[in-house]
């Protein structure tokens, strides 16, 4: 809440005094005061940084009876009038800015609101050892990653004289003793000397290692946070203290402090209140247990709605919480303002819910408050009761209170539908209820019926006397006019659709410093207006009320912005929008201009309109015709006048001129198609400070016909083809066969939709193809027809694309479908599961071996479905789109029967070290075949965010074809995501057998990767959930910003980057993406072998530059000015791999591909035994395991055919994913003529 401070502060003044050490240059405000009591809040500067601990001391004028504080302790009191405070465990450490904390103090009077403050700096304590009693590694380096309660993780860096070429071993020493370590990427062989020192050898993998040793790893300790000493065995040692360069450990909390009051909008005193006076006496539940202290309240209620209240007293402090709302029936949706709605139980009785950014921190003596509404369909009403994480929980039958009027009022309402208006006039039917007031401030509401439909609107709040300041959560405060009495808001992104039937229904809290308590009405654009004390006409009352955001919207609005002139159709969802009437008391909308550019060129037969014009603001609105098909777009907007900003919803705004009068606009991921025959509708605030209004302005809408000065810019038709539209899917009549076209790399001649079926040892020829454009079409192609050939293209890309989908037709698992193509794989593993009751048939075999991995699973399957939902035109271009859907199903399917419950998810199937040992058939496989599941109690919170995310993509790929089936992954999606944030930890501490195959580095990676991909996904089906807000705190809490070392199945920080940039424009995500790609362009970071590679990692070296390349094209689609660089990485990246390196690095592709891939099923005869001596028997696997992406080359292009090294010849689900992804990219930059 913005309060008037001068006004506050003359009335009772907080003094600070800083004592200890540190600079004066306080700042200090009392927030708010009422009748026994004022808020207030210290900033002490630091001049240094406190990394041992605080202490301060408040001193108070006046005996203080309560004292309310939440990131702090308060250890001690002298007569109420002295509190001293120490950090919590959370926040001991600052390394910059200042110590800032909001306080509570309830006093028996008015008089003499004044504290000074200390602060006191603890010393440092003194560590059991000092450097001087260990030896460390000459040129080390400890960086401390992050630290919180007991946990420090921390990364050493020790630099190699000569390669360890046989294994390696590393002693980590502490300087306090630690309880635990957890090695992410080393094996953990035990403590040695009490905590003090950990042993740590190499893994399989990398027993090799050249320029230097990386180790992370996360310590638990009880007493102090220890130092860390490292030292390699057999390496030249120095003296601990000369070498060490640490970086200065952080703590969470030392970067986001979180306000003291988070209970309610409002933060006047009743937000915090105590037990004492406001909680029964007994707790009863409606289930089997609920909070102890919580109660209930009915607010309002009409037609299948009610309007509810909980509260909770909180006993034990904490600075997160989850919260079940759980029903007597089933609801089928919920409205709350103040927690995320993370899932909701499959028969709609229990609503998981988890906290705002803003309301994380809970102290004892607080009260947790919310309002919601439910909504149901049932004939019975349900009742309620709820359940808050970290609480004591009581178990009794819930006792319910109910206010019979809809809006609890704790003044009188001052007015009502049908009373007339304040003002001149006010929109017919409105009423308005005052429902709190206090010192300087009134909390009111409005309520709107709606009679006209519109997809985008503007308000007028108008007051009877001045108002400073208002607040208000489900709009957007756009100006106010000169006096204060009148405020101008437009629709937030989420509630622009309203449609006849429903109510606007908006809270608000208006501060004033008069002294007339100001009332108000409201007038909505579109709406019929009623004048001043007259009867606004009958109106039907709405059911049911939106509180802003309708609640009976659906899908077929989320794109609001598309306009459909006939009935072509689009991927993203177009709606057929009715005219608007704008009405104004300052100016009435502009007529449309049809002929002729204002200020230059335009897009012909654009128009534009002016709906509103305000002080210092206006609303406008520009309409261009689609005449040519794009799945990209940008606008240039050009302004007469200089324009100060711009604000809109639907499109993204990049840029600038220097002289502000042109603005360039994107559009978001979510409506960059346009198809011929549909219409572009913008609607933009535009916010000036010169003296001439901008209300003549021109738009330009990329890859559409322009029109110049004084042009007619009459609607046109274009025939042309251009670069981004594509013609036909089959080559059509006219269509001339072309001459045969050789490409490098090009195999087998196929028929898309059909295996590669050359025999082994026969040669292979190449034959021409048709050259035709190809229309890409929202529905299904038919299988079948040729693949579409580009000239100049120096690979055929179409066919990696089948290739690869074909190899992960050989890695399934389970009973095969009759449309299996791959046929030297039959049925296996039917009974995975049965050892726990459960049908855990299918999903994919992880690599050469039979144990389905879940963590790379999902990853792969995530990063497949990406690549489908931005290449589709590629995948129909290839005759693959089908065969794609198969595909990724097969994943999907799985999945889901895995998700057992609403906490519950197998995570692993087969034991590695008894797979590992057999070689053979996976069909002949009879040894111990284990499943492993996850459930509160053994959690695994990367492996479930990462299958969220997996559905969650999964679920845009499917939503044209199966809605239904794509709603079932979502909700899936929604159920693990939940089960992954509510219950965290690292998956293989629950199942360590996959410990030393796929260990996890953590998982704050995954729950913002799930978070982001649900939301992405809601919105692509039209729904609007708070995922996007968890996502962007996941990103600050787990520090995924940083630069990643790679993307891959075990670090998502760059797909999370991209990603929110893709969808929020904000600048901070395009810098961390571009600060994640350019350490791989030629010049950067990471080396490159001599033909050109992006030499990350000799495991798995061809993975991690896929992956890379597959970013790149998603982020240049997003980066122009960075278009270029990234096309060509990608390009060079992936025709390395096809054959610019000197060879194929793809099975049963192109020139000198490898035959020996590391795998056991392709390396066994059609028929006979298959055993230990077909894994070292000499020449080609039997079977051509076609699309399969070997690990790839040492760092100077060296490579050995053979399956028994598995470094080179390595396969796995997650290698082909980001490659496939990124052919895919290539293969439709080539489509569309756009090859930099």
């Amino acid at each position: 809440m913005k309060f008037v401070t001068s006004q506050i502060i003359n009335a009772s003044i907080l003094w600070l005094c800083l004592v200890i050490g540190q600079s004066n240059a306080l700042q200090s405000t009392v927030v708010d005061t009422w009748n026994g009591g004022f808020k207030g809040r210290f900033d002490i500067p630091l001049s240094e940084s406190i990394s041992n601990g605080w202490r301060v001391t408040l001193s108070f004028s006046q005996q203080v009876t309560n004292l309310q504080i939440s990131n702090a302790d308060i250890v001690s009191n002298n007569n109420n009038r002295i509190y001293v405070l120490e950090n919590k465990s959370y926040n001991s450490i600052f390394t910059r800015g200042s110590l800032k904390m909001d306080f509570i103090a309830n006093t028996n009077g008015n008089a003499g609101r004044r504290a000074s403050v200390e602060l006191e700096v603890l010393p440092p304590p003194t560590p059991e050892r000092g450097p001087d009693e260990y030896q460390c590694t000459c040129g080390y380096r400890v960086d401390y990653i992050d630290s919180w309660t007991g946990h420090l993780k921390a990364r050493v860096t020790i630099p190699l004289s000569t390669p360890a070429t046989s294994g390696w071993t590393l002693f980590l020493q502490f300087s306090d003793p630690v309880s635990s370590m957890q090695v992410f990427n080393g094996d953990n062989r035990g403590t040695r000397d009490n905590g003090f020192i950990y042993k740590v050898k190499n893994l399989q993998h990398n027993a090799y290692v050249t320029d230097q040793l990386v180790q992370e790893f996360i310590v638990t300790f009880t007493g102090l946070q220890p130092i860390i000493y490292p030292q390699l065995k057999d390496s030249t040692s120095c003296n601990c203290t000369d070498v060490m360069t640490t970086s200065v450990p952080t703590t969470k909390a030392s970067t986001t402090q979180v306000p003291l009051t988070t209970m309610q909008e409002s933060t006047h005193e009743p937000t915090l209140t105590t037990q004492a006076t406001e909680r029964m006496a007994q707790t009863v539940c409606l289930v089997s247990s609920c909070t102890c202290g919580s109660s209930i309240t009915v607010k309002g209620r009409w037609s299948d709605n009610v309007k509810g209240e909980f509260s909770i007293p909180i006993t034990t402090a904490t600075n997160s919480w989850n919260l079940e709302l759980r029903f007597s029936v089933p609801v089928d949706n919920i409205q709350i303002w103040n927690a995320g709605e993370v899932s909701k139980s499959k028969d709609q009785t229990t609503y998981y819910l988890v906290n705002l950014n803003n309301n994380g921190n809970l102290s004892p003596g607080q009260i947790l408050t919310m309002e919601f509404i439910a909504t149901y369909s049932g004939t019975e009403e349900p009742v309620w009761d709820v359940k808050l994480s970290g609480q004591p929980v009581c178990g009794e039958p819930l006792a319910i209170t109910t206010q019979q009027s809809a809006v609890t009022t704790q003044g009188t309402p001052l007015q009502t539908a049908g009373s007339g208006c304040l003002e001149s006039i006010c929109t017919c039917g409105s009423n308005v209820t005052v429902l709190d007031r206090w010192s300087g401030n009134v909390r009111g509401e409005f309520n709107i019926p709606i009679t006209t439909e519109t997809n985008s609107w503007n308000l007028e709040l108008r007051f009877s006397a001045p108002v400073d300041d208002i607040q208000i959560w489900d709009a957007v405060e756009v100006s106010s006019s000169a006096d204060q009495t009148t405020y101008y808001l437009v629709n937030a992104q989420y509630n622009s659709n309203l449609s006849p039937g429903q109510t606007l229904a908006m809270e608000f809290i208006a501060t004033y410093s008069g002294a007339q308590e100001p009332v108000w009405d409201a007038r909505l654009s579109g709406q019929p207006v009623c004048g001043p004390g007259q009867p606004a006409p009958q109106t039907t009352q709405p059911s049911p009320t939106t509180q802003s955001a309708s609640n009976t919207q659906s899908a077929s609005n989320t794109q609001s912005t598309v306009t459909t002139q006939s009935s072509t159709t689009t991927k993203s969802v177009a709606t057929t929008q009715s005219s608007t009437t704008t009405q104004s008391t300052t100016q009435q909308a502009t007529t449309q201009i049809a002929s002729g550019c204002l200020v230059n060129t335009c897009t012909c037969g654009s128009s534009i309109s002016v709906v509103t014009s305000l002080s210092g603001s206006l609303i406008g609105e520009f309409i261009i015709p689609v005449t040519t098909a794009t799945t990209s777009w940008d606008v240039k907007l050009k302004f007469s006048v200089p324009v100060d900003d711009i604000q809109m919803s639907h499109a993204v705004v990049v840029s600038n001129s220097d002289d502000k009068k042109t603005y360039y606009l994107r559009n978001r991921y979510d409506n960059g198609n346009l198809s011929p025959g549909q219409t572009l509708r913008l609607r933009f605030v535009a916010l000036y400070s010169g003296a001439e209004e901008p209300s003549v302005y021109d738009a330009e809408l990329s890859d559409q016909p322009l029109c110049g000065d004084g042009q007619s810019t009459e609607q046109v038709t274009q025939s042309a083809t251009t670069a981004k539209q594509i013609t036909s899917s089959k080559p059509s009549a006219t269509t001339t066969d072309q001459p045969a076209t050789t490409t490098k790399g090009q195999s087998a001649t196929t028929t898309a939709g059909q295996p590669a079926t050359t025999t082994p040892g026969q040669s292979e020829t190449t034959t021409g193809q048709q050259t035709a454009t190809i229309k890409v079409q929202p529905a299904t192609t038919t299988q079948g027809t040729e693949p579409v050939t580009v000239p100049g293209m120096p690979y055929p890309y179409y066919e990696v694309l089948e290739k690869s989908i074909l190899f992960y037709e050989a890695q399934r698992s389970g009973t095969l479908p009759s449309s299996q193509r791959v046929t030297w794989r039959h049925n296996s593993f039917e009974n995975d599961g049965n050892d726990n009751g459960v049908d855990l048939n299918g999903g994919w075999f992880d690599a050469g071996d039979y144990v389905k991995f879940g963590l790379p699973m999902a990853q792969s399957a995530t990063v497949l479905a990406w690549g489908a939902i931005e290449f589709k035109d590629a995948y129909i271009a290839a005759q693959q789109w089908d065969w794609m859907l198969d595909c990724l199903k097969w994943a999907t399917d799985y999945f889901l029967k895995c998700h057992t419950g609403p906490n519950e998810f197998y995570g692993q199937v087969g034991d590695g070290g008894a797979d590992h040992a057999f070689w053979g058939r996976p069909e002949d496989y009879t040894g111990y075949r284990p499943s492993f599941k996850l459930d509160i109690n053994n959690p695994g919170s990367d492996v479930a965010g990462e299958t969220a995310a997996a559905l969650a993509a999964a679920s845009i790929v499917f939503r044209d074809s199966d809605a239904t089936y794509a709603d079932a992954l979502l909700d899936s999606a929604a159920e693990l995501y939940a089960f992954a944030n509510n219950y965290r930890g690292i998956y293989h501490n629950s199942i360590t057998n996959a410990g030393s195959y796929y260990a996890s580095s953590g998982y704050g990676d995954e729950l913002a990767w799930a978070a982001v991909w649900i939301y992405r996904a809601n919105a692509a089906k039209g729904v609007a959930t708070n995922h996007l807000i968890e996502a962007k705190n996941h990103y600050q809490t787990f520090n995924l910003q940083t630069e990643p070392w790679a993307f891959s199945w075990d670090d998502k920080k760059a797909g999370v980057q991209l990603l929110l940039y893709m969808i929020t424009g904000e600048s901070q995500y395009q810098t961390a993406i571009q600060n994640a790609i350019n350490p791989w362009l030629p010049g950067g970071s990471v080396p490159y072998t001599p033909r050109g590679l992006a030499y990350r990692d000799q495991w798995g070296v061809n993975r991690y530059s896929a992956n890379m390349a597959f970013l790149s094209l998603v982020a240049a689609e997003h980066i122009p000015s960075k278009a270029t660089d990234y096309h060509n990485f990608a390009k060079s990246q992936i025709n390395y791999m096809l054959g610019d390196g000197g060879r194929s690095y793809v099975v049963g592709f192109g020139n000198n591909p490898p035959t020996e891939p590391h795998h056991r099923s392709s390396s066994c005869p059609t028929s006979g035994t298959c055993n230990w001596n077909d894994f070292n028997a000499a020449g080609p696997n039997p079977q051509i395991l076609y699309g399969a992406l070997v690990g790839g080359p040492n760092n100077n292009d060296g490579f050995t055919n053979d399956r028994t090294d598995y470094i080179y010849n390595e396969i796995t689900t997650d290698y082909n994913a980001g490659f496939q992804s990124a052919v895919a990219g290539i293969y439709e930059l080539y489509l569309t003529g756009d090859t930099s």
